[in-house]
């Protein structure tokens, strides 16, 4: 199993990162040009975007299990990881929110276009409230910093107990979803929410991986990608309700699983995904956070010039794409990257 630990790069979970964020990013370009163009090119399909965080779910369930399952136990690697973890979603959250904040501030509509009900305090901290974050997409790193807590709790226990552990925290969301604790408040909300499946489902990829070896990955990128069709379909016949029900972690939790271990036995097999998606995933969490500012300030710009007729559509759609790259690139190699090199060094000395 060591062996296994030394070959896998995980080259391709990066890049199934980049088609995530992609996805996620064609949906709020579709949201942008309905804003603020006037005509539409884009069509409804591409709200089946938003499936681009349950694939980041299902990858970050696989990826802690790949490289942190096997972590000794106790409080001292719990802390350990949480650190790294808080270290890797925090600062640059943070700073994104400044600037949210500083807009909000002066021009609250541009920030919520009819709710400006939020706390402050509850969303630089990330933790769950009625209203969303001021950073808009931080309610999903509200359901990831829940999963590295509980995370944390199971490389608390002993190697045997893990699993267990893991199979504790199903039954517990799903008996605390079926009778209905979500109602009494958001942080029981977020405790028995359906989306804590698809990290369940990213993990059991990963030990299926460990024990499998990745055998079968051909099989399983076919059945994923077949049933995360399917999963879309249901998703455009259902309409917005889709996304904030048990469909939907019923219907891509399954999907994106079997295409996480399927990527991952891809490239145990020497099959490796396009460079530029790895690229892509590279950046994808700064993408992920400065995408909605830039994609937004480029609207605004396009509103003023705006004229009936699609050729502007076909000429700033793209140009937009690459606008919002461009600034998660940027924003990855000047501010990510230094921060995460001080959170390591940080790490070693502290741990």
């Amino acid at each position: 199993m060591a062996l296994i630990t030394q070959t896998l790069r995980l080259g391709n979970i990066q890049a199934l990162r980049g088609i995530a964020v992609l996805a996620v990013v064609l949906t709020h370009l579709l949201s942008v040009e309905r804003k603020y163009a006037g005509d539409r090119l884009l069509g409804d399909v591409f709200n089946v975007g938003l499936s681009g965080v349950d694939l980041f779910f299902a990858i970050s369930g696989f990826v802690m299990v790949y490289v942190a399952w096997r972590n000794a136990e106790g409080w001292r690697a719990s802390l350990s990881f949480l650190f790294a973890r808080i270290g890797r979603i925090y600062p640059l959250y943070w700073l994104v929110s400044l600037v949210v904040l500083g807009i909000w501030l002066i021009r609250p509509d541009m920030v919520f276009a009819s709710n400006t009900q939020v706390s402050l305090i509850r969303s630089f901290a990330l933790f769950p409230y009625k209203y969303p974050p001021l950073l808009a997409v931080g309610w999903t790193l509200i359901h990831e910093m829940y999963f590295y807590l509980v995370f944390a709790g199971l490389i608390f226990l002993p190697m045997p107990f893990r699993k267990w552990g893991l199979v504790l925290w199903g039954v517990l969301v799903l008996g605390g979803f079926l009778m209905g604790a979500g109602d009494h408040g958001a942080v029981l909300r977020l405790l028995t929410h359906p989306l804590s499946f698809e990290f369940m489902g990213g993990a059991l990829a990963a030990l299926a991986y460990r024990r499998f070896d990745g055998r079968g990955w051909k099989t399983a990128l076919v059945l994923g990608g077949l049933w995360f069709g399917v999963a879309g379909m249901i998703a455009m016949n259902m309409g917005l309700s889709f996304w904030e029900t048990w469909p939907r972690a019923a219907s891509f939790a399954p999907a994106a699983s079997l295409i996480v271990y399927g990527a991952a036995g891809a490239e145990r097999a020497g099959f490796y995904f396009n460079r530029l998606l790895v690229w892509l995933g590279d950046q994808s969490y700064a993408l992920y956070l400065t995408h909605v500012l830039s994609l937004s300030a480029a609207g605004r710009l396009w509103a003023v010039f705006a004229r009936e007729g699609i050729m502007d559509n076909l000429l700033m759609l793209p140009l937009l794409l690459c606008l919002a790259i461009f600034a998660g690139e940027v924003t990855h190699r000047l501010v990510e990257m230094p921060l995460l090199g001080a959170v390591k060094r940080l790490r070693r000395r502290l741990f």
